[in-house]
């Protein structure tokens, strides 16, 4: 039986000589793993269709507990990406959180159209921004979001040098001190990029770098699995 489904590639693997294993981000069916066949060859008609990032409409045949796509149509191949390896590197950052962080067959239609449209804004925006506004994003919608303009505490508004709780992450004033300390530019680049007020000149390269160590440390307390590796590159090239 054939399925019609609309979905991102997150990543593939080489299978065999020819074939390639594909991880798609679909909005009908949530993570599904796929087979490609021969699409390593050099005329292979659905070669596009297993790059990273693109994002297809897939035809796919059911074969035993596996899908093999019969047929592709291209949507978007969000091509700007490519041309700068900053917009690369963070692009490659969204789809690895996005496989360390679905389960398999688990819908998430909310997620899904959020990282299409984050995609669609990084081939034109400020990439760091819309990284850092994303992965609060994706952490809300997987159930562990960051209350980052108040102490969890007092109530009172978070200012200057503040601290968290990772476990929890609960942010805390200085009079309610608990947890690692953060600095006064990452908690402002926290609070723009969740939409509360915040002060401008402390939104500094550094508070973003740091911010995205923040969120990265945060994100292994509560995935069981490891993205050292993009998220060493990327904070290199900020």
């Amino acid at each position: 039986m054939n399925s019609k489904v609309e979905a991102l590639v997150l990543r593939n693997v080489d299978y065999g000589e020819n074939d390639k294993i594909v991880t798609l981000f679909s909005i009908e069916h949530g993570k599904i793993t796929v087979r490609a066949k021969g699409v390593k060859k050099d005329r292979a008609a659905l070669k596009f269709s297993v790059q990273p990032f693109a994002f297809c409409e897939y035809i796919l045949a059911k074969k035993g507990d596996r899908y093999i796509i019969t047929h592709a149509t291209l949507i978007d191949a969000f091509y700007e990406i490519r041309t700068e390896i900053l917009k690369l590197y963070t692009a490659s950052a969204i789809t690895t959180i996005l496989d360390c962080v679905l389960y398999e067959n688990i819908i998430n239609a909310e997620l899904f159209l959020y990282t299409i449209q984050a995609l669609k804004e990084l081939t034109i925006g400020n990439t760091i921004q819309i990284f850092i506004c994303y992965f609060l994003k994706l952490l809300e919608l997987s159930g562990y979001a960051l209350q980052v303009d108040r102490c969890a505490a007092c109530g009172k508004d978070l200012q200057g040098i503040v601290n968290i709780d990772l476990k929890s992450g609960l942010f805390y004033c200085r009079d309610c001190k608990s947890g690692a300390g953060v600095s006064a530019e990452t908690i402002e680049v926290l609070k723009r990029a969740n939409g509360k007020a915040y002060v401008a000149e402390f939104c500094t390269k550094e508070g973003e770098k740091r911010a995205i160590k923040l969120l990265h440390n945060y994100f292994k307390v509560h995935i069981d699995t490891s993205c050292d590796t993009i998220f060493d590159a990327l904070l290199q090239l900020i």
